[in-house]
């Protein structure tokens, strides 16, 4: 049995459950390890089933509780060798335990246990920042998240992908009007920012997504609107779609 979550998406926490024949992936660890295990309690996934934990970038909201999870149940953590060259005092900060920290290069595909995952290169403000392909037989699911803009490599995975995790982070005319200063929009909406709604839907039109799910992560709670991403995803949306709102969880099996 196939086996996916979303533990929590946005600037509160971070984390993506993948399990499958006893084996769990993570994506991300945004929260402390008590709260991530009352999260994984909730999809009836033991703590001790977390085989590896693979960073999309080194941001608070995605990776402070790595270290901590890894010194407390030896779990192994891979983070794109970039992250590690050009951030290194950052990776230091996690903690996480030199034995336990292993590098990948994007596009290089790795085991754990029944999965096989890898990587691609995004472009966001923090060195080193992934996206994640992660293949279970012939699933493919897909977590893109944090990234300014997107490439042709992106639109391909997508394409073939059975399940996309696809950040829709703000409403461009909400940010436009909102409360942050000119620096920090033009941050959010630049090339090493995030996703708005639109390009979102941009991506999805020309990468021709056609999976069986979708779920829109990483909304913005002042730059971004549920009503107004769901008005648009109705129209808009090529498949069934989840539209993952900040402290909440959302999962799906199969099998």
């Amino acid at each position: 049995m196939l086996k996916w979550a979303v533990l929590g998406s946005g600037s509160s926490g971070n984390s993506y459950l993948f399990s499958a024949e006893g084996v769990s992936v993570l994506i991300d660890q945004g929260f402390s390890v008590r709260e991530l295990k009352r999260r994984l309690q909730h999809f009836d996934t033991p703590i001790e089933s977390v085989k590896a934990l693979c960073l999309t970038h080194l941001h608070p909201d995605h990776a402070k509780g790595a270290g901590v999870l890894a010194r407390m149940h030896g779990v192994p953590v891979v983070v794109h060798v970039g992250a590690v060259r050009k951030n290194g005092t950052r990776v230091l900060d996690l903690g996480i335990p030199t034995d336990q920290l292993f590098h990948t290069e994007a596009e290089a595909a790795f085991k754990v246990g029944p999965f096989t995952l890898m990587c691609f290169e995004t472009s966001h403000d923090c060195p080193g920042s992934v996206g994640w392909l992660i293949r279970y037989g012939d699933e493919r699911l897909m977590v893109l998240t944090d990234t300014g803009r997107t490439t042709a490599l992106q639109r391909k995975l997508a394409q073939k992908a059975d399940v996309l995790f696809l950040e829709a982070n703000y409403d461009e005319e909400m940010l436009r009007k909102g409360p942050y200063p000119p620096f920090l929009q033009n941050r959010i909406r630049g090339e090493h920012g995030h996703l708005s709604n639109a390009e979102a839907f941009t991506f999805l039109t020309e990468s021709k997504f056609a999976g069986e799910h979708l779920y829109f992560v990483h909304l913005s709670d002042t730059n971004n609107s549920v009503h107004l991403l769901e008005t648009a995803a109705r129209t808009k949306s090529p498949t069934e779609y989840t539209i993952c709102e900040k402290g909440q969880w959302y999962g799906m099996q199969r099998g």
